[in-house]
């Protein structure tokens, strides 16, 4: 699955209660480190509403780069009407956890710190851009969405967010053909005494997905693939999705990213199209 484009940056942003110096506009800053942080862990505090302007489609919903704790849990709603009376989609009125499963059952030793809970240890998000990614099961139409945040116990005494992705998604008709591949690309630099000592600058990776899109019909390549390079580019922010249906390895293979390069359709088959896609995430 691939969400493009992201609305929130032609959206209004309101409720909570927000450090002046680091608003809920902040949210609409493509850098990561410009942040959102509430004043406190209220839930009056940390919630927010974004207005879409108009009824439009979404499928994915992320909060990116939060420093939300692992006993954290969050609530979606979105709706045709501002004061939320009704709603067209809703994740539950019981909160759902920030940090789901990733360890599936027997693969940790009995001595783990994370063997009862299956979840990630604090230490263990080291490297990751802490990512909140909401698949919904269908599209839903909607103009206002409202977002809770429940992490009362959270030791940093507040909630911080660097980005909002809210859009719509393609997800192609015949899945991604063998050969996909995601890998950590390492940024650290290395020095080399005369000596042979090496001397290391610690830096974060990042995350490379690359894929082919192969048994296409043509109003598919077109319509999806072919649009979404030329509106994407090499700039835009895309989220790559690589099994909406996977919870245990959700926070591994799906993030914000961009188009590191773009491809040509290819006509390898009759009546039938492929493109080749590299995608980079946005640390």
């Amino acid at each position: 699955m691939l969400a493009f484009p992201n609305r929130i940056d032609q959206s209004s942003l309101s409720g909570g209660s927000w450090v002046g110096t680091l608003p809920l506009a902040n949210l609409k800053n493509r850098l990561l480190g410009k942040v959102a942080r509430s004043t406190g862990l209220a839930l009056a505090s940390t919630r927010f509403d974004i207005d879409l302007g108009a009824a439009r489609v979404s499928r994915v919903f992320q909060l990116v780069r939060h420093n939300l704790s692992m006993g954290a849990r969050y609530r979606l709603r979105g709706s045709r009407v501002a004061d939320f009376s009704t709603t067209v989609y809703d994740s539950g009125a019981a909160f759902s956890d920030v940090w789901p499963e990733v360890y599936p059952f027997g693969t940790l030793e009995w001595e783990d710190d994370s063997w009862w809970s299956r979840r990630y240890a604090a230490e263990e998000i080291d490297g990751y851009t802490p990512t909140l990614t909401v698949v919904m099961p269908a599209n839903v139409l909607a103009q206002y969405w409202r977002v809770e945040i429940d992490d009362a116990s959270n030791p940093a005494g507040y909630a911080q967010i660097g980005r909002v992705f809210i859009g719509p998604a393609w997800q192609p008709t015949i899945n991604i053909i063998y050969g996909a591949s995601v890998k950590w690309v390492a940024r650290s630099e290395v020095q080399e005494a005369r000596s042979g000592a090496e001397y290391f600058d610690r830096r974060v990776p990042y995350r490379e997905s690359a894929f082919t899109l192969s048994h296409m019909e043509q109003d598919e390549a077109f319509s999806q693939a072919f649009e979404l390079q030329r509106r994407a580019g090499i700039d835009m922010e895309v989220v790559w999705i690589h099994d909406p249906d996977d919870t245990v390895h959700a926070i591994r293979r799906q993030y914000l990213g961009r188009m590191r390069e773009l491809s040509a359709i290819e006509y390898p088959e009759f009546n039938l199209n492929s493109a080749a896609f590299v995608h980079k995430e946005i640390i």
